[in-house]
């Protein structure tokens, strides 16, 4: 064994003690705020996977459309969709806002009409239905979000008016305009609470009415086969698509969201790095005493034939063992705690009574977490560079000592 890492190791676990007292405090400073920083981080990636899972359940991988015009062409648009080897399935949309009323509580909802038996191929609506049947889903039914749902108090069965455009601008010619009723039949809710808000479905057929759009058609949403890079797939199709008709992912349609999600991630790891930080300036303090102590040491080894850079490398070598043991425990403890973190949150929400807040205003009944082998590897290598960094100074220091002034050091 090199014996710089020798006299480390024994600096740091000294003969007769299992642990010394310094040791210890550095090691846990270090595991502590691995701990904290690989915790969050993982919750910050399990929330942004659980709400990019919920965009593309709800709006499919890509879409495409005319800028907000209408697509008359819309079969003939599909067919050259659908014979691209990257797409499993096609579904038409058709969008707008309209007047929804429930015994006089009127509301501004956006209105989506589509095709049931296509859709489903392309997004998951069916796995959040909360309450009702969709399978009873036709032209004279609707699909509220579970939000709007709440807002007009309409529950599974009751029947609701729908006013759009067209009908106020008949309404102006002194006609008699009869609102459309539909039936409730299904509740949806997706857990991404701009999904839940405002929305409510129905058929293409019945939105195309509502406008006038006739056979016409706002867009069209398209799921691809797995492991196709959507933004790739965007970029070719587009050289092929004719404008305004353009395709978009799902990340560009939601690039704001993606930014925000992002820095809020980035900023969480930049506050919780000074956690570390106090961890580095508790181990440069207590190896600066080290060295202080030890002077007579270091300079009988340099006397014996140690150089001053064998020496001072002993320094950064205990900071290096204390970076790597102290976030292997730090990663330990982390991975033990996410995996009961559910437990662990009811146990609180229960004492502080916020179930209702958590839900409302985070959206998410558990508490989603999620980590790779590569965001280990980042915080690992991260700690362990800050534990390098705490070494330096000490063996700056060990580097200045000349080995007559330290023999003769009492």
């Amino acid at each position: 064994m090199n014996w710089c890492l020798y006299l480390a190791l024994k600096q740091l676990f000294p003969t007769g003690k299992k642990f010394s007292f310094f040791s210890t405090m550095s090691i846990l400073g270090v595991a502590l705020g691995v701990m904290v920083l690989f915790i969050v981080q993982s919750v910050m990636n399990g929330f942004q996977h659980e709400i990019r899972q919920s965009i593309v359940d709800m709006q499919g991988e890509v879409r495409v459309d005319a800028n907000s015009n209408i697509i008359h062409n819309a079969n003939g648009l599909s067919t050259f969709l659908k014979n691209q080897p990257e797409v499993v399935a096609v579904a038409h949309y058709a969008y707008g806002i309209v007047m929804l009323k429930y015994n006089n509580r009127p509301s501004f909802p956006i209105i989506k009409g589509i095709d049931l038996e296509n859709e489903i191929k392309v997004v998951e609506l069916r796995k959040f239905i909360k309450n009702g049947n969709i399978q009873d889903f036709d032209c004279e039914s609707i699909i509220l979000s579970s939000e709007l749902a709440n807002q007009i108090g309409a529950r599974v069965g009751n029947s609701v008016e729908i006013y759009s455009p067209i009908m106020f601008e008949i309404a102006q010619s002194d006609e008699i305009v009869l609102p459309k009723t539909l039936k409730v039949v299904a509740i949806y809710e997706t857990g991404y609470r701009q999904s839940d808000e405002n929305i409510a479905i129905v058929t293409l057929d019945t939105l195309q009415d509502l406008y006038g759009l006739s056979e016409g058609i706002h867009g069209i949403s398209l799921k691809l086969k797995p492991n196709i890079r959507p933004e790739k797939f965007v970029f070719e199709l587009n050289k092929n698509l004719t404008p305004p008709i353009h395709a978009m992912s799902w990340q560009e349609m939601n690039k704001d969201l993606l930014f925000v999600l992002k820095t809020e991630k980035t900023m969480m790891f930049f506050v919780l790095v000074f956690i570390l930080l106090v961890a580095a300036f508790s181990i440069t303090s207590s190896m600066t005493i080290s060295v202080v102590r030890k002077t007579h040491e270091m300079g009988l080894i340099n006397a014996l034939g140690g150089t001053i850079r064998q020496c001072a490398a002993c320094f950064m070598i205990q900071g290096f063992i204390i970076g790597i043991i102290g976030s292997m425990i730090g990663i330990a403890f982390g991975m033990v705690l996410l995996k009961f973190r559910n437990n662990i949150i009811s146990i609180f929400v229960k004492l502080c009574g916020v179930e209702d807040f958590m839900l409302k205003f985070y959206s998410f009944a558990q508490m989603p977490a999620t980590y790779t082998l590569g965001d280990i590897l980042k915080v690992i290598v991260f700690a362990v560079t800050i534990c390098c960094l705490a070494g330096m100074l000490p063996a700056k220091k060990v580097a200045k000592i000349k080995p007559a002034e330290a023999l003769r050091n009492e």
